[in-house]
């Protein structure tokens, strides 16, 4: 006897490809000229090419600096002090409706994550070691039903999975000839915007402006390249979080020709080496969840994925999720190197 169901075949899986760009859903923050509104009857005018603008508040109980994140449309809150975390709640939330935001993301520590729970926040990541070697809960408010939804959730779901099937204790290719990880210095700034700009059709923050390079530099954001030669052929940094004793590793770019030789690897563990010399306790690194290539990279470092930020940041024209990797490092006692 022949059965007549039908035959299911088993879907084909997914071909994993090092970058796949979103699709913008809502429209870009407009630039040129922007009003922020700092508190009720009180608006700034900013002029240019505006990404945001740090403010203090206070009020009864509380006592606060946020980042007014207008290219990202969203509200961080830098540090605080509350023992009445519901009047800080609702200046924020005051603050996103006047402007327009429609994320909240606070880093709240043990003893706070639960009370921001109460008020609609959520859990999308854990960030170990990041207060001082104690964990840091990332809550977010949500203010949006389209900055809520991320389509391809599964999809990043899925290649997580992938990258955990690998094997994490790979090594890296060694360093082509010709090829030296350093220390940014100042006169590779031309090169870094170039770099950048080339990679990127859109970022977070004013990576490609060289004021803003100038200020942060080596200070507060340590840089190091791979260089062939003269040529940078890729870059990557370390955005210092002195109170804390942390280090967001960021702005990861290589040059497509570049590629599949192991050169971010390189200046990632060069990176973290420079941390651990300066007494840092905690590397976390924001990949995008749609990058098989950088994921694969923090994982075979040994970071460990610990949450996804969804429509975090806009970084190629659109707003995309961004999956947390941590790692707690070792302190050396070696002398801290040159910072340029």
């Amino acid at each position: 006897m022949h059965s007549t169901e039908p035959t299911i075949s088993a879907a084909p899986p997914p071909v994993w490809v090092d970058d796949i760009k979103p699709v913008p859903t809502t429209q870009r923050a407009p630039q040129g000229i922007v009003d922020i509104c700092l508190d009720e009857g009180q608006t700034v005018r900013l002029v240019g090419m505006v990404y945001g603008l740090e403010h203090d508040i206070s009020g009864e109980g509380y006592q606060a600096r946020l980042l007014l994140d207008h290219y990202n449309q969203r509200i961080k809150l830098l540090s605080y002090e509350a023992g009445a975390i519901e009047a800080l709640v609702l200046r924020m939330r005051s603050l996103a409706e006047a402007n327009g935001f429609d994320k909240i993301i606070v880093m709240a520590p043990r003893r706070d994550w639960q009370r921001f729970l109460r008020f609609g926040y959520v859990l999308e990541a854990v960030v170990s070691h990041y207060l001082q070697g104690e964990d840091a809960y990332v809550m977010s408010k949500f203010r949006s039903q389209e900055r809520l939804t991320s389509h391809p959730l599964m999809e990043e779901t899925l290649l997580i999975e992938k990258v955990m099937e690998g094997d994490a204790a790979a090594k890296p290719q060694p360093l082509p000839l010709g090829h030296k990880v350093r220390l940014a210095r100042k006169t590779d700034i031309p090169s870094l915007i170039a770099l950048y700009s080339q990679i990127f059709e859109s970022y977070p923050s004013p990576l490609v402006h060289a004021g803003y390079l100038e200020t942060v530099f080596q200070k507060e954001t340590l840089f190091a390249v791979c260089a062939d030669g003269d040529r940078i052929v890729a870059a990557a940094s370390a955005e210092l979080i002195k109170p804390h004793r942390a280090a967001e590793l960021t702005d990861c770019a290589t040059q497509p020709e570049a590629r599949g030789r192991s050169l971010m690897s390189h200046i990632l563990a060069f990176l973290e080496e420079e941390l651990s010399r300066r007494s840092y306790l905690c590397a976390y690194t924001m990949a995008r969840a749609r990058s098989y290539g950088m994921n694969n990279v923090f994982y075979r470092l040994g970071y460990g994925f610990s949450g996804r930020l969804v429509n975090n940041c806009d970084i190629y024209g659109a707003f995309e999720d961004m999956n947390i990797w941590v790692k707690r490092l070792p302190v050396s006692t070696a002398v801290p190197g040159p910072s340029a």
